[in-house]
C-alpha cells in the first residue's frame, strides 16, 4: 500500500516537474492538447469546437468551456521561474458566469476574477496580477451558454537594476594599481552575463543573479587596468532574458615623461674614425639615432659608422613606449674629413735596361687598397745607373674615405752586366792579310784589346798582322756608368810571312766588289770579302 502511495506521490511531482506553459507565449491549441500543461479538464471543455448551436460567433484560438456542469480546465505552469501577470480575453452567454483561479500546490485555490456572462461578441481583456508561487491556473464557468478564453499567457516576474548607471574613474598613471569601483546589482529571478565593451575594464563577476529568487542584490566590481595609456571609455554590460542594464564607465591614463641627455661634443672625425655616442635617458629606454645623410654616416648600436667624407647631422631620440612619453630630440652636427692613407712603400732595385714600368712596388704598412703611378717621369723612361728620389702617387681604391698621397721613394739602378764571346775565331795569321775579330760584347759598345807582342793591330774590329811571331791577345770591356767591367778573354795567334814571296794580286770581280763590305782605314778604303781585305780597286793587299 505503500509503495501505492508512493508511486502516486512520484507521479504527482513528475507531472508537477514537467509542466511546461511557456512564460511570456501565448497558449496555443498544441499546449491544449500536452496533458503535461492541461493536467486536468471536464467533459464540456475543448479547443476551437464550433459548438452547435451557438450562431458560430466563437474566435479561431481559444478554451471552450460548457458551464452546464461547472466546468473547469486546469493548466500548469513552467515550474522554473516566477509568474507575474495573466492576460486573457473571454467571451460568453448572459445566463452563466466564468471564474479564475490561482494555486501554489493544486488544492488551495484562490480566485483571481469573476465576472457574469457578456453577450457583447467583442472581446473582454483582463489583466491579472499572480502570487509569486502560483504554478497552477484554473479556467471555470457556470451556466448553460459556452465561455470562450483567448490569448492566454503568463508573464516571468523578472527584473534587474544596478544602484548607478556611470562610474567615472579619473585619472592615473600608468602601471598604477587597478582602480576598483563598486556597484549594486538588484535583480528578481533572473540570470544575467557581465561584459565590457572596453578591454581596459572587467566586472569581479561573470554573471549576476539566479532563477525563482524575489528581491536578491549582489555587489560587483568594476576594476579599470591601467595597462595603457589613453582616454578610455565604455560600458559594463548586464544583459540576461530580455533585461539589461548598461553602467557608462571612463578614465584617462597617463604616460610619465622622460628626459634625453646628451653631453658629448661632437666635432670634426676623420672618415677612419669609429666615435661611440653616449645620450641617455632618464627611462632607461635605449636611445635611437637618426642620420640626415646616411650614406655618408649612420649609427649602429651607438657607433657612428663612417662611410663618406662629408657634413651629416645626428640626431638622438627616444619614441618612448606604453609608459613613457617621447623625448626632446637632440641633434648634433658632425663634421667628417678624408683620413691620409698609412702608407708605406718600398721599391726593387731596377738593372740598367729596364723600363721604369719593371719597378715591383711593395707596400709595406696600412694596406690601404689602392694603385700607385709615378709622377712626372713616364713608366717607359730607361734610366741610368745610380740612386734615384721619385715621386709615387698613391690613389685609394675608395675617394670618400681616403685622400690621395704623394710619396718620395729611394730607387737605386743597377748597372748591367756585359759579356763577351769570341769564337771560330781564326789564329793563323799571314803579315799583311787582315782578318776581322770575331769577338762579340753583348752590350753593343767597343771592345779593347791589348798585346803581349806587337806583332799586329787591331782597330775597328780588323786584326792585321804586321810581324811574324806569336802574340797572345785579350779582349775586355772595362765597363762605364751602365755597364760592369766584362771578364778578360785571351786569344793566341801566330803570324806567318807570305808564302814564296811574291805572289800575282788577286783581283776580285766587279759583280764581287759590288758584294764586298767596304770599311775606312787610315783614310783609305778597304773592301772585306770572304775573309780577305782588298783595297779600293779591289785588289789582294798584304799590308795598309
Amino acid at each position: 500500500m505503500n509503495k501505492f502511495y508512493a508511486l502516486i506521490a512520484a507521479m504527482a511531482v513528475s507531472i508537477s516537474l514537467s509542466a511546461q506553459l511557456a512564460w511570456d507565449t501565448e497558449f496555443t491549441k498544441d499546449d491544449f492538447n500536452n496533458a503535461q500543461t492541461v493536467i486536468s479538464k471536464t467533459e464540456n471543455v475543448s479547443y476551437d469546437n464550433a459548438l452547435l448551436g451557438l450562431g458560430g460567433g466563437l474566435k479561431i484560438g481559444k478554451i471552450v468551456l460548457i458551464g452546464t456542469y461547472e466546468d473547469e480546465c486546469v493548466i500548469a505552469l513552467n515550474p522554473v521561474g516566477i509568474p507575474e501577470t495573466l492576460s486573457f480575453a473571454w467571451q460568453g452567454g448572459s445566463n452563466g458566469s466564468l471564474s479564475v483561479y490561482q494555486s501554489p500546490d493544486h488544492n488551495n485555490w484562490s480566485l483571481l476574477l469573476t465576472k457574469e456572462g457578456n453577450t457583447i461578441s467583442t472581446d473582454t481583456e483582463e489583466s491579472l496580477a499572480l502570487a509569486t508561487n502560483t504554478r497552477y491556473l484554473k479556467f471555470y464557468a457556470t451556466g448553460k451558454t459556452a465561455v470562450a478564453f483567448r490569448k492566454i499567457k503568463v508573464t516571468e516576474l523578472k527584473s534587474l537594476s544596478a544602484s548607478t548607471d556611470e562610474w567615472p574613474f579619473g585619472s592615473a598613471m600608468v602601471d598604477d594599481a587597478d582602480g576598483v569601483k563598486s556597484v549594486t546589482v538588484n535583480w528578481t529571478n533572473i540570470v544575467a552575463e557581465v561584459s565590457s565593451t572596453d578591454p581596459h575594464f572587467s566586472a569581479s563577476l561573470t554573471s549576476v543573479g539566479q532563477k525563482n529568487q524575489i528581491n536578491q542584490s549582489t555587489q560587483l566590481n568594476i576594476i579599470y587596468s591601467h595597462s595603457e595609456a589613453g582616454q578610455h571609455s565604455g560600458e559594463i554590460v548586464i544583459a540576461g532574458e530580455g533585461r539589461e542594464v548598461r553602467i557608462a564607465v571612463s578614465g584617462e591614463t597617463k604616460k610619465y615623461d622622460q628626459t634625453l641627455t646628451w653631453i658629448q661634443t661632437l666635432g670634426e672625425y676623420l672618415t677612419t674614425d669609429r666615435p661611440m655616442l653616449n645620450a641617455f635617458t632618464s627611462s632607461g629606454l635605449p636611445v635611437q639615432y637618426e642620420s640626415s645623410d646616411s650614406t655618408i654616416a649612420y649609427v649602429q648600436d651607438g657607433v657612428v659608422q663612417i662611410l663618406c667624407a662629408g657634413e651629416v647631422t645626428l640626431t638622438a631620440t627616444q619614441p618612448g613606449n606604453y609608459k613613457y612619453n617621447a623625448a626632446e630630440p637632440i641633434a648634433k652636427s658632425l663634421s667628417i674629413r678624408k683620413a691620409d692613407p698609412m702608407i708605406g712603400v718600398t721599391v726593387d732595385d731596377l738593372t740598367y735596361g729596364q723600363p721604369l714600368s719593371a719597378a715591383q712596388i711593395h707596400e709595406t704598412l696600412g694596406q690601404v687598397p689602392g694603385s700607385f703611378a709615378w709622377q712626372n717621369i713616364a713608366t717607359d723612361s730607361l734610366l741610368d745607373a745610380g740612386d734615384y728620389a721619385l715621386t709615387l702617387i698613391f690613389t685609394p681604391d675608395d675617394p670618400c674615405i681616403y685622400n690621395t698621397r704623394t710619396l718620395q721613394v729611394p730607387l737605386h739602378v743597377n748597372k748591367a752586366v756585359q759579356t763577351i764571346l769570341w769564337e771560330e775565331q781564326p789564329t793563323q795569321l799571314t803579315v799583311g792579310t787582315p782578318v776581322p775579330s770575331t769577338a762579340v760584347l753583348s752590350s753593343g759598345l767597343p771592345i779593347t784589346y791589348a798585346y803581349t807582342e806587337c806583332l799586329l793591330s787591331i782597330e775597328d774590329g780588323i786584326i792585321m798582322p804586321e810581324n811574324e811571331g806569336e802574340v797572345t791577345v785579350v779582349a775586355y770591356h772595362p765597363g762605364n756608368n751602365n755597364y760592369l767591367p766584362t771578364t778578360v778573354i785571351m786569344t793566341v795567334f801566330t803570324i806567318q810571312a807570305q808564302p814564296g814571296g811574291e805572289t800575282p794580286l788577286e783581283q776580285l770581280s766587279a759583280e764581287q766588289q759590288r758584294a764586298a763590305s767596304k770599311f775606312l782605314h787610315g783614310g783609305q778604303v778597304y773592301m772585306h770579302y770572304a775573309g780577305r781585305v782588298y783595297d779600293a780597286q779591289g785588289r789582294l793587299i798584304k799590308n795598309f
